[in-house]
């Protein structure tokens, strides 16, 4: 056994030698994995995550918002009240695939409500509004957004 353990350290030490160059070669070798070295595109995101879709609940859409989304290239969501700016930009591009160039958050308070003699507050919630690259085109969120809607709501039956 002692022999079998000694000849497997000696083809260890061996594969472990590093090969001898001169210092021309390495810095050739160097300079050519620069040059071969493959073009990324300029802005590339991650995936999206679980956290991602808990960040965004859902699309605010109202006269204001589609006048915001025509003039500005910008898109109002409400979101979670925990959440902070740099989360939810980070949310926004892995779901979308957009690159978001500002976003500015709101948060709204609770409101009283009555119905008759009872009382009782609407809830509050925390509304962001998402300003997009000029490159990036909107009608592709509203299209998705608006199959994602047709989808959950069931058709009526005749």
């Amino acid at each position: 056994m002692a022999e079998e353990t000694k000849k497997v350290t000696e083809e260890v030490a061996e594969t472990k030698e590093p090969k001898k160059t001169t210092r021309k070669k390495a810095v050739k070798k160097e300079e050519k994995v620069e040059e071969t070295a493959p073009v990324t595109p300029e802005f590339l995101f991650r995936p999206a995550i679980l956290k991602d879709f808990e960040i965004l609940k859902h699309l605010i859409v109202t006269e204001e918002t589609q006048l915001l989304r025509d003039k500005e290239n910008a898109l109002v969501f409400a979101v979670d009240k925990k959440a902070n700016k740099t989360e939810i930009k980070n949310a926004v591009q892995a779901i979308f695939g957009a690159k978001v160039k500002a976003v500015n958050t709101i948060n709204i308070r609770r409101k009283p409500k009555r119905v008759g003699r009872y009382s009782g507050f609407l809830p509050g919630y925390k509304k962001a509004i998402v300003r997009f690259d000029s490159s990036f085109d909107l009608g592709k969120i509203q299209e998705a957004v608006a199959t994602e809607e047709m989808k959950a709501t069931p058709e009526e039956t005749k």
